[in-house]
This record gives structure tokens, C-alpha cells and sequence, in this order.
């Protein structure tokens, strides 16, 4: 027994001398957990607002009191102006509303129209407009749009109830009916008859009449949704997703191939090749090449994959994706030339390469949405390489984006590239790799 308690004792000690080993084991999962409770403990509990196009076209007070109302909720933030090419302040219009969902601004926008709520109206009439690139987050502000309408708004159903039945039933019957109607709500609740009957609906404040059960009204409210981008993507879930998965594994294999150099450093490789006629520039320049031309065949194979297993359109925006494919290997092989640059053993790249990896595609939106998370996360995010790289694929397959709407995307992965190899080829020339 006392032997195997000495080889128990020998392991934690190796183990614990291995600080690489010790952060993988309490470091990744913690940093992991942190950013998935920030999410999805954050989305509808004040952390964080979903940005929401409006416009309200409607003079009717139920209108007035719904603009109100989700002006002031902790849910969403409505976008109601926009910078002009002048740069000045200008109203949203629902041309231009349209055109800023198609090219990425935001993802939803909610019109309330000129005859939304009229006297004779049974339903309150809403156009919303919605680009599903994020499905979950397109989702989550559909469900909680239309909650806070029936939690926010009760007396709404109480008048278009009554319209309805006198409708359906003919006036005087209908009178009847909502007149019934209203006496056992008295008899049982002790609510006012006349705050009930009053044709008059009151948007100033809640009548007494919110007493539950609001889902059996769901018909009051008739929101006319129109999808602008994505209507012809054969299988959207995947092409929505490719990209972030493609750059997650790509990260791996740069990270890996890329620290080879320290592996040729420890098993002597690297002094034979310097006795040749062979400087350390010729041998970072061919490492960086390897790298970059890996990563671009490995992404086009998992498009090329995603393509016949999928059915995810790749050709008929092939340009444009070529051009992302080569800025996000570019990006990708500059990290890895990174992480080499600055550990001095392999085990060492491949710990903080985990970490590391695994934080930027959790907060760059290779696994949920960014919009979803909270502004300080948001702020980290553009900040990775995973983010330009996701959102320039979501533009090109989803969005079908041309040229002069990615070449931003373009010149922040290449710039991200050009700045990291900078400061490595620097570590290079300081370090002990050569």
C-alpha cells in the first residue's frame, strides 16, 4: 500500500509541476463557463438589449404606448435613425430599413404601420422584417416582441375582443355577449363594467382586465413577417454554421503545424538545416508558406465538403469566398507563427493554443451569436481573428455580399496578419528558436 501511495503522490507532484497541464484542467473550463453563463444567463435580464430596427407610422394611441413601451424595456434597443451619406441624423424609412438588414447592420426590424389600429380594427397589424442569419437570436426577439406586446399592452385584447365578437356575432348580439362577458368579470374579479365597455381604448394606463392568461389572445395581434436575406439557401442551418466550425479546426492545425519549429529545434533537425546554405528567414518564409497554403486547401476542402454533403452554395460567389479564404489562412498562420514565437516547448503551444483558440471562438461567434452577448464580451470579440473571419463567410454564403461590401473584413484579417508577424518575426530574432 505504501508504495502505491508514493506513486500516487509522484503523479501529482509531476503534475502539478506542469503548469501547461495545471491551466488546461482549471483554466480552459472556467474561462468557458464564464463566457456561456454571460450569454445565456445575460439575454433578458438587463445585461444585455437586442437591437431592433423600428418604425411607427401610426397616430393610434395603442400605437404611441407599444413605441413606448419598448423604448423603455430592458429587452430591446430600438435603431430608429440612421447617418446619411452627409452624415446627418436621418428617420428610418422602410426602404432603408430593408437595405440595412440585407447588408448586416442589424437582423430584425418592426413597422408599425398607418392603419395598424384603426376603430373598426379587430388586431393590431405589425410588419416585421427579419434577416435569419443568427437563428437563435432571430428567434429569441420574436418570442420576447410578441411577450412583451401581450404582457405590455392587455388592454389591446380586451378592445379588439369585443370588436371581434360584435363582428362575428352582429352588433346588437355582440353587445350582448360583451356585455355578459363583463358582469361575471365583475361578479368574480370586482372590476368596474364601465372601464370594460368603454369603447375608448385606454393606452395610459392597465385596466383591470390583465388578469392572465394572455396566450388565448394570440390572434389579436396579426404580425406580417417577411424574410429579406437567405429565402433560396438550399440548407441554411449549415451554411450558417460552416464557417465558424471551419475556423475553430483550422486555428488547430495552423497551431500545430506552426510549432513543428519547436519540435525540429528539440530533435536536432534545425541545426542540420542551418549548416546548409539555409538562413532563419529562409526557414520562416517556407514555415509561413506551408502554413498559409495548408490552411487555404483545408478550408476549401471543408467548403468543397459542405457543398456535396450539405448542399451549401459555394460557386456563385467562389470569388469573394476565395478572398476570404486567403485572408482567414493568412490570419490563422500568422497566430500560429505567433504562439511558436513566444513558448519554448511544444507541450507549452499546444496548452495556451487550446486556450486560446477555444476563448476565440466561443466570443468570436464560431459557436452563438455575438450580438447575443454582452457589450463588454462584444468589444473583445471584434478583437479576433474568429470574428472577421465568421462574419466575412456569413456575408458571402449567406448575405451573397460582392467585393465592395467584405473589403472590410479583407483589410482587418490582413492587417490583423501583417501586425502579428511583425512582433513574431521580432520574438523570432530575440528567442531561442534558432
Amino acid at each position: 500500500m505504501k508504495t502505491i501511495l508514493k506513486l500516487f503522490k509522484k503523479d501529482y507532484t509531476l503534475f502539478f509541476k506542469d503548469k501547461v497541464a495545471l491551466g488546461l484542467t482549471f483554466l480552459v473550463p472556467i474561462v468557458l463557463i464564464y463566457i456561456f453563463g454571460k450569454v445565456f444567463g445575460g439575454v433578458g435580464n438587463g445585461d444585455e438589449r437586442l437591437q431592433l430596427g423600428f418604425i411607427n407610422k401610426s397616430f393610434a394611441p395603442v400605437a404611441k404606448k407599444l413605441e413606448r413601451v419598448l423604448d423603455t424595456t430592458k429587452t430591446f434597443s430600438l435603431i430608429k435613425t440612421y447617418k446619411d451619406d452627409k452624415g446627418d441624423i436621418v428617420l428610418y424609412d422602410t426602404n432603408m430599413i430593408k437595405n440595412h438588414i440585407r447588408s448586416g447592420k442589424f437582423s430584425s426590424a418592426l413597422i408599425i404601420p398607418e392603419d395598424a389600429y384603426t376603430d373598426t380594427s379587430k388586431s393590431l397589424k405589425l410588419k416585421f422584417f427579419y434577416d435569419p442569419k443568427n437563428q437563435f437570436e432571430t428567434q429569441l426577439i420574436d418570442g420576447m416582441l410578441q411577450q412583451t406586446i401581450m404582457q405590455q399592452v392587455p388592454e389591446l385584447f380586451q378592445k379588439s375582443m369585443m370588436r371581434r365578437a360584435e363582428t362575428d356575432l352582429g352588433k346588437e348580439a355582440g353587445s350582448m355577449f360583451n356585455s355578459e362577458i363583463a358582469r361575471t368579470v365583475n361578479k368574480f374579479y370586482k372590476v368596474d363594467t364601465s372601464l370594460i365597455l368603454n369603447n375608448n381604448l385606454n393606452t395610459q394606463s392597465d385596466t383591470a382586465v390583465n388578469i392572465g392568461g394572455n396566450n388565448m389572445f394570440n390572434n389579436i395581434i396579426d404580425i406580417e413577417k417577411e424574410q429579406l436575406v437567405g429565402k433560396d439557401v438550399a440548407n441554411p442551418m449549415a451554411t450558417r454554421s460552416v464557417g465558424g466550425w471551419a475556423m475553430m479546426f483550422l486555428l488547430f492545425t495552423i497551431t500545430g503545424s506552426a510549432t513543428s519549429l519547436l519540435e525540429e529545434k528539440k530533435s536536432g533537425v534545425m541545426i542540420r538545416i542551418l549548416s546548409a546554405p539555409v538562413t532563419s528567414t529562409h526557414i520562416l518564409w517556407s514555415k509561413y508558406l506551408f502554413n498559409m497554403s495548408l490552411g487555404m486547401i483545408q478550408l476549401s476542402v471543408m467548403f468543397l465538403f459542405g457543398y456535396l454533403i450539405f448542399n451549401i452554395d459555394i460557386f456563385s460567389n467562389l470569388f469573394n469566398l476565395i478572398l476570404i479564404v486567403i485572408a482567414a489562412s493568412t490570419a490563422c498562420t500568422a497566430f500560429g507563427m505567433l504562439l511558436a514565437s513566444l513558448v519554448n516547448t511544444p507541450r507549452q503551444a499546444n496548452g495556451w493554443g487550446t486556450l486560446l483558440i477555444l476563448m476565440m471562438s466561443a466570443v468570436g461567434g464560431a459557436w452563438f451569436p455575438v450580438s447575443l452577448m454582452p457589450e463588454s464580451i462584444q468589444f473583445f470579440s471584434k478583437l479576433t481573428l474568429v470574428y472577421w473571419s465568421v462574419e466575412g463567410f456569413l456575408a458571402v454564403l449567406w448575405r451573397g455580399a460582392g467585393f465592395s461590401d467584405i473589403w472590410q473584413y479583407l483589410v482587418v484579417l490582413f492587417g490583423i496578419a501583417i501586425v502579428i508577424n511583425l512582433f513574431s518575426i521580432y520574438k523570432f530574432k530575440r528567442g531561442n528558436v534558432f
